[in-house]
């Protein structure tokens, strides 16, 4: 039989190659469209998604930071420890002006100060005519140094029997004692004893007696009856 040329059993090999190859690929490709269809719907990974920012725990919280008028002597502190110490004595004015000292003898000596300055200020206050004029009335005459004791035992009192007396002193006829029961001379200033005890030293500022005229429409003795007209309930109670 005679031989085919080599070009032609070539070409025969070739096509053979070729058949095996694609029928390979054939049974190879259901797999791969699989694993392409996994890997697309698969969950992209952590590294590609961005991090949420963590929630912040109790203990990453910084602390809040103390206030900056803790310890603070103003007006309300001052008004608190009068309260509480009026309270504690049982509105015995001897005692609470011992406890009240007892108190401030516990604070930094710059607090002290302050409640001294606040004091002064509110002594200040009262240093009128119309007050005076009352406290003359509650004792049938009373000498600068009645009035001193006065405006202290009206401080004594709290803010709230304080600031009506300024406003109307008569309104407050049940409430005000005279200087035997309410035991005016003892409504002391004790800042300027407590500051001395703690640092050893006197006060800073003026802690003397107030002096010159005191504010508003000046009275003389000879107007008692006046003066009992102008303070009707306190007149009726006293005299």
């Amino acid at each position: 039989m005679p031989r085919a040329p080599r070009s032609m059993a070539l070409l025969a090999v070739g096509v053979a190659a070729f058949a095996g190859t694609y029928a390979l690929r054939s049974k190879r490709e259901p797999r791969r469209a699989t694993g392409a269809a996994y890997t697309t719907s698969a969950a992209p990974t952590a590294s590609a998604t961005p991090t949420a920012p963590a929630t912040p725990t109790a203990s990453a919280t910084p602390a809040p930071s103390a206030s900056p008028t803790a310890g603070r002597m103003d007006q309300a502190a001052f008004w608190r420890l009068v309260a509480d110490t009026r309270s504690a004595a049982g509105s015995d004015t001897e005692r609470q002006s011992e406890l009240l000292e007892e108190r401030l003898r516990q604070l930094p000596a710059q607090q002290i100060a302050a409640f001294a300055r606040i004091r002064r200020a509110l002594d200040r206050r009262a240093y009128t005519w119309d007050v005076w004029g009352a406290a003359y009335v509650i004792e049938d005459g009373c000498s600068d140094d009645c009035f001193r004791d006065f405006r202290g035992y009206l401080i004594s009192l709290g803010p709230g029997p304080y600031n009506t007396f300024l406003r109307s002193p008569d309104a407050l006829a049940q409430t005000v004692q005279d200087a035997e029961t309410g035991d005016w001379e003892n409504a002391d200033d004790v800042a300027p004893d407590a500051y001395e005890s703690v640092t050893g030293q006197d006060i800073p500022g003026d802690s003397s007696d107030l002096s010159g005229d005191p504010r508003g429409t000046p009275w003389d003795d000879d107007q008692t009856e006046a003066l009992g007209q102008r303070y009707p309930r306190l007149a009726a109670r006293f005299r």
